[in-house]
């Protein structure tokens, strides 16, 4: 049977913590569905065709070149002589489809074009929490002044501008103080994002291809204005409301709004979400994160990023697989 199906050889160019990944070796090691995944080390590669010369030819090459993206302008003479490859590559050989567009990829690596890009989405599926960046003393005075005037309410997330690859990018304080919004270091640029309280649930969306799935998370918890000022990893388990009772008075606890239960309407409006979000962008293969707000149950996005874990994904493989060659069936017509 698999004779009968076209064979197509596809570069897999992904950051070396990632292609350690089970799920990863899987794809490398198998050729399922006519889907030969060949893993492109750019270390190794010295120019356009010398990459061309080591890995031959490619109907397609998935990558997640979203953390050179972010390095390049960094300085990082690694992510520069990898993206200048990359150029070359696509100036070489324009009709090898990347999986997923270059550019595209690109307004997922900072925060601040994320949310101009949310804000362009037609329609009113969605709603996006307050923000702000802070890229100079004269912006985060304007924000203290904001928040001294009730205009720009706390909590607020304080993040990264770079969305991914850097240690900073994973790392996020709630900030409950306004003395510590003063007392920020700005000299490189920060996004203030409203923190809305949301019964500490969380829907992720998942965006293969034509494929949507979404799951259901622990988030961070509802919060009063008494909480303490906490700083977290993302790549680790959410803090607990205690971590933010540890230094504040508890005299005031947060409000405790009703549990609200999955429903097939809600899955379906998350799913509407990223549908929209793919048609804005371009893109195939991104998460996307909404919460319910706890006061008003308007559906909030509150995070995009481009090729996410998919691991709640359980056939993720074969989705996969399946997508890649549409993607060059569809190239090559």
């Amino acid at each position: 049977m698999m004779a009968n199906v076209a064979q197509y050889r596809v570069g897999l160019i992904l950051p070396l913590k990632k292609t350690r990944n089970g799920r990863m070796q899987e794809l490398l090691m198998s050729q399922d569905m006519g889907i030969h995944f060949i893993h492109i080390d750019l270390d190794a590669v010295t120019s356009a065709q010398n990459f061309l010369d080591m890995y031959g030819p490619l109907d397609a090459i998935l990558h997640k070149l979203a953390h050179d993206m972010v390095f390049e302008p960094l300085g990082d003479a690694a992510a520069i002589r990898n993206m200048q490859i990359i150029r070359e590559l696509t100036s070489l050989h324009p009709n090898i489809p990347f999986i997923d567009p270059l550019e595209s990829v690109r307004v997922l690596t900072d925060r601040a074009a994320v949310s101009r890009m949310l804000e362009s989405v037609p329609g009113s599926l969605f709603h996006l929490p307050r923000h702000a960046i802070l890229d100079s003393a004269a912006a985060k005075a304007s924000i203290v002044s904001q928040v001294h005037a009730g205009l720009f309410p706390l909590p607020v997330l304080a993040k990264s501008l770079e969305a991914c690859g850097t240690d900073a990018s994973h790392v996020m304080k709630v900030i409950t103080r306004v003395q510590d919004i003063a007392s920020l270091d700005v000299s490189s640029p920060i996004m203030l994002q409203e923190y809305i309280n949301h019964g500490g649930r969380l829907f992720k969306g998942y965006v293969l291809g034509k494929d949507i799935l979404v799951a259901e998370r622990t988030s961070l918890p509802d919060l009063s204005s008494s909480a303490a000022t906490v700083e977290f990893n993302t790549q680790v388990p959410f803090p607990t409301l205690a971590a933010f009772e540890t230094c504040a008075s508890t005299s005031s606890p947060p409000p405790s709004p009703p549990t609200r239960m999955w429903t097939t309407t809600l899955d379906m409006q998350v799913q509407a979400i990223g549908r929209a979000i793919q048609a804005t962008t371009g893109l195939s293969l991104f998460g996307f994160d909404v919460i319910v707000a706890a006061k008003t149950n308007h559906l909030v996005v509150v995070d995009v990023n481009y090729f996410p874990s998919f691991k709640e994904m359980t056939d993720f493989s074969a989705m996969l697989r399946a997508h890649v060659r549409s993607v060059i069936e569809t190239h090559t017509l």
